[in-house]
């Protein structure tokens, strides 16, 4: 495989014949993700660019070695060709990349880039930038995505293996903590069984304010390689464990907290109208409960395991983080609509 850089794109490009020249080409690494190599290619609009290449790296850029399969892209690529699939028709203001090539040999493929002056979701929320219609926008596609492919077993086939999820999510975080934290083990390895067997819809897993693009009107969704058809509950746990995480954020930076509060309503309202809509009482009560254990397991996570965070050092919250995390599995909170009325006791704990 050769890998790829800023250095030999161009020429690359211009080899394998996807570009007629590389003078006056462009490119810029993309940062945020640990697990490829993302590349910009801009330059002469005659040339079809911008573009974004993808290349796998087998180890992934964290302090603890973490490895996963090349062959995760070739997920990545059938996920959100599925996706393209379901949401096709679907008045939405969420898009989704194109796919453009795709280099089996060299592990790579293209899409089309995001729209100019686009800003990552998680980049706009640590500087103060909440806005709730987002989280609004986050709701309905995230659950277009869930209702529109619950229980189709004609999707199941193609996307049902459970290996990159594992390897990239289950592992990291679950079973990584559960080998370091006693208290919290029961609780993980029932998340991981669960994340194993359960087949109900598509499901993201990397739903998160950094792979959400936000530019004027819209958003893009971006980064599909640990997609999978399995339980929609982890895709409520592991972008809601984010948007707590901010509120911890801004709270500790004094920030407006009731403002990143409101996102977890705002996502709330506009998901569980769908939802319920959709499914009958026994199956939306389990989502619920398994969306809270997710929600624990994601937040516990994310300042213990593999990929944590890379703001909220504060060792007071991060503790508290945890604090919350058993609670959650405990049952201290029945119903996610009031998790932002729940919250604000936690938040200003770690300050006293």
């Amino acid at each position: 495989m050769e890998l790829l850089d800023e250095s030999n794109l161009a020429d690359y490009l211009v080899r394998q014949g996807r570009l007629a020249q590389a003078h006056g080409v462009r490119v810029r690494q993309l940062a945020g993700g640990v697990s490829n190599v993302v590349l910009y290619v801009d330059g002469p609009g005659e040339l079809g660019l911008p573009i974004v290449v993808k290349q796998v790296r087998r180890q992934l850029r964290t302090p603890q070695p973490w490895f996963s399969t090349p062959e995760r892209i070739w997920r990545e690529v059938a996920f959100l060709k599925a996706c393209q699939q379901v949401l096709a028709g679907v008045q939405l203001p969420i898009q989704l990349p194109e796919v453009l090539w795709e280099d089996r040999a060299n592990y790579a493929f293209a899409m089309t880039a995001a729209p100019p002056g686009h800003r990552t979701w998680k980049s706009l929320l640590l500087q103060g930038e909440v806005d709730p219609q987002v989280a609004r926008w986050c709701g309905q596609v995230l659950a277009q995505l869930h209702t529109r492919t619950w229980n189709r077993p004609d999707l199941a086939p193609e996307l049902d293996d459970r290996q990159v999820f594992d390897q990239l999510r289950l592992d990291p975080y679950y079973r990584f903590v559960a080998e370091r934290d006693p208290q919290a083990r029961p609780h993980l390895e029932r998340l991981i069984q669960e994340g194993l067997t359960r087949r109900h819809s598509l499901v993201h897993a990397d739903f998160s304010p950094k792979n959400l693009l936000v530019y004027p009107g819209g958003l893009m969704m971006v980064d599909f390689e640990t997609g999978h058809f399995g339980d929609p509950a982890f895709d409520l746990g592991f972008f809601h464990a984010h948007l707590v995480l901010k509120c911890f954020h801004a709270q500790h930076q004094g920030l407006d907290r009731a403002a990143y509060l409101k996102l977890l309503e705002a996502f709330w309202e506009t998901y569980a109208a769908a939802m319920q809509a959709h499914l009958d009482q026994e199956a939306w009560l389990g989502m619920k409960q398994r969306f809270l254990a997710h929600l624990a397991g994601c937040l516990l996570a994310r300042v213990a395991g593999k990929s944590q965070i890379d703001y909220l050092h504060h060792p007071p919250a991060r503790a508290t983080v945890r604090q919350l995390a058993l609670a959650l599995w405990e049952g201290k909170l029945h119903d996610p609509a009031r998790l932002a009325q729940w919250l604000p006791p936690w938040l200003e704990s770690f300050r006293q």
